[in-house]
């Protein structure tokens, strides 16, 4: 797989609260990222086009009703284009969120179907980093009761933006150059 290429990375990602304690599940947001909907790059649409069979019944609707754009080129993405995702009127969120209960559907496909992981969109996958033409930073605006933002007690160490979400970045981001950067 062609990762996406980073050439800086700003620091406030390495300081930054994450994801910490259980993570997304754990949080009380209700998914409130969900509420943008998300892009999914070529090589997420392809293995979600693969599986509707699993896809289709956890949404309730198409895969093609799931999307607001046709492919858009961009070598920001992996696989060098990507679509938009619909946002359902009904309830104000993605059109992959599961129906009825909290959890993406892409997210369930991957945990409970045994899929690869790719089929989890790259910006869902490192949420609340995010990244745009070559700079990896932390998603703005961050929803007021995602994980990350949190209260903590005053000493409680929690690990950073970049630490939670280190095993995703590393996997789907070309970051040669963030040691220098350090």
């Amino acid at each position: 797989m062609k990762k996406i290429k980073i050439n800086r990375i700003d620091p406030a990602i390495k300081r930054r609260k994450g994801l910490f304690g259980g993570g997304c599940i754990s949080s009380q947001c209700n998914d409130d990222c969900c509420v943008w909907g998300c892009d999914v790059d070529l090589g997420t649409l392809k293995l979600i086009l693969k599986h509707t069979d699993v896809i289709e019944p956890l949404i309730n609707s198409t895969i093609e009703e799931c999307f607001s754009t046709p492919l858009k080129i961009d070598d920001d993405y992996i696989g060098g284009a990507y679509r938009e995702t619909r946002v359902r009127k009904s309830d104000g969120l993605c059109a992959f969120h599961l129906r009825g209960k909290r959890g993406c559907s892409l997210f369930n496909a991957w945990a409970k179907h045994n899929l690869p992981k790719m089929i989890v969109p790259t910006i869902c996958r490192v949420y609340p980093v995010t990244w745009h033409r070559g700079r990896l930073f932390a998603d703005s605006p961050i929803k007021k009761l995602c994980k990350c933002r949190e209260k903590t007690l005053p000493n409680e160490k929690t690990p950073s933006m970049y630490e939670t979400q280190e095993k995703e970045i590393l996997e789907l981001f070309d970051i040669k150059l963030f040691k220098k950067q350090e």
